[in-house]
């Protein structure tokens, strides 16, 4: 064998077809996806292709209201209610869910957002994953994490998602703050937004609590 045939790798064998892209997406509030309120919307594109890949609902101040008191009634009803032994379920769940679906993911992921897919499988969606199976053995040990006997939830978390590692910093923000018995707003970036959104159907998937985390798309 020669030297320059010691690294031949073979080629990732990740169809495009094991990902269901709508025409459009709808915010994602209080569980459901619905159509913005003031009916404007942006394209997302593939940066390999320059190919427009999807119509997403851009939210509107009236929208990010309504997602809030969604947010706001899940946590004071249900969220910070539930004991932390419940809410690991949950993580679990959707962290289970995400290995489930990680080819999905991680085609998605490179399609959206350009990077090589052998990035997107190996990393990124293992890792998010794995964000979330940490945080749920966490959720019932908060009194032993440095911040008194029995912390307290804060209430709804507006984060906003950066384009370059979309699920992964998604997961970096999202599976703490449940974790901890807050509920989530959160803002994908508008160049990236699609894992976000396949996220919210796992959220569907493990029968999260409606409200627990809204997905409101607004231009910056």
């Amino acid at each position: 064998m020669t030297e320059q045939n010691l690294f031949e790798y073979a080629p990732a064998l990740e169809s495009r077809s094991i990902v269901d892209i709508r025409s459009s997406y709808g915010l994602f509030v209080n569980g459901e996806f619905v159509d913005a309120t003031g009916g404007g919307s942006f394209k997302t594109i593939s940066p390999s292709t320059e190919e427009v890949l999807a119509e997403v609902a851009e939210a509107s101040e009236a929208d990010v209201d309504l997602a809030v008191r969604a947010a706001r009634r899940a946590y004071t009803r249900v969220w910070s209610r539930m004991s932390g032994r419940e809410r690991s379920k949950y993580l679990f769940r959707i962290a289970r869910l995400l290995q489930e679906r990680s080819r999905e993911f991680a085609v998605l992921e490179t399609i959206d957002n350009g990077k090589p897919i052998k990035e997107s499988r190996d990393v990124d969606v293992p890792t998010a994953a794995a964000h979330f199976f940490y945080y749920a053995g966490w959720a019932d040990k908060l009194g032993h994490a440095g911040f008194g006997a029995d912390p307290q939830p804060l209430g709804v978390a507006g984060q906003v998602i950066p384009w370059n590692f979309p699920l992964l910093m998604l997961a970096w923000k999202i599976a703490p703050a449940l974790a901890a018995g807050n509920t989530v707003v959160l803002k994908p970036a508008e160049t990236t937004p699609l894992t976000a959104l396949l996220f919210a159907e796992v959220c569907q998937q493990a029968d999260l609590p409606p409200g627990s985390g809204e997905h409101p798309h607004r231009s910056r």
